[in-house]
């Protein structure tokens, strides 16, 4: 399995049960691959990194996974290996693949994270494909607070102190909240935009959505 990496070490340990436990039951249904795609904070709109792959095999395709255009405007899809294009067919039709179950879960706005489930079955039923589907929704809030311990580089009062920024708080304000002073409140802020890589406060608190679910 592999885990994206940014500026600050991640924690692939975060992934691997999530990742072992989940290909453990959805192999049952038909899907013998995993994949987990995150939004890329820092990259252009609609920039996505693998964040975890169940196997090396997958991991020599994370670089396209990341930048592949699979039809998006669905939340759940079970999707023929040639709709991801001639590339992808390849790709994942020379590891046996001939389905992809792409489920979509929002994060903000229309950022999304993605769970690319593959099957090397021509044909799934439908009630595997909603229990596995299911499956995923279940254990989705395990995944959101592992990508927050694999790769969040704000302490909890930077967090803090962003999620007063996101309503609007003012430093006497976040002052009488947490008790501590309008010059730490500030310094908690600014140090969040600096790991953040924001240029204002506004920017800081997308990226801190997408990166540590405030």
């Amino acid at each position: 399995m592999s885990v994206a990496g940014l500026e600050h070490p991640t924690s692939p340990d975060a992934f691997e049960p999530l990742v072992d436990a989940l290909l453990a039951r959805v192999r049952e249904r038909g899907f013998s691959g995993v994949a987990f795609v995150r939004p890329d904070p820092f990259g252009e709109p609609g920039a996505r990194l693998v964040q975890a792959l169940s196997s090396p095999a997958l991991q020599a395709h994370a670089a396209w996974i990341e930048r592949a255009t699979p039809p998006r405007d669905q939340a759940v899809a079970l999707l023929p290996i040639d709709a991801l294009g001639e590339e992808g067919a390849r790709r994942f039709g020379g590891l046996g693949y001939q389905q992809v179950l792409l489920v979509r879960i929002p994060v903000l706005g229309e950022a999304c994270c993605e769970f690319w489930l593959l099957s090397t079955s021509a044909h799934v039923r439908d009630e595997h494909l909603g229990a596995a589907t299911l499956q995923l929704l279940r254990d989705w809030p395990a995944w959101r607070e592992a990508l927050r311990a694999a790769v969040c580089p704000l302490t909890p009062r930077e967090r803090e102190a962003l999620q007063a920024v996101a309503e609007g708080l003012k430093g006497a304000e976040a002052q009488e909240r947490f008790g501590y002073t309008e010059r730490t409140f500030r310094l908690h802020v600014e140090n969040a935009k600096r790991k953040m890589r924001a240029a204002n406060g506004s920017q800081a608190v997308y990226r801190a959505h997408l990166m540590c679910g405030l």
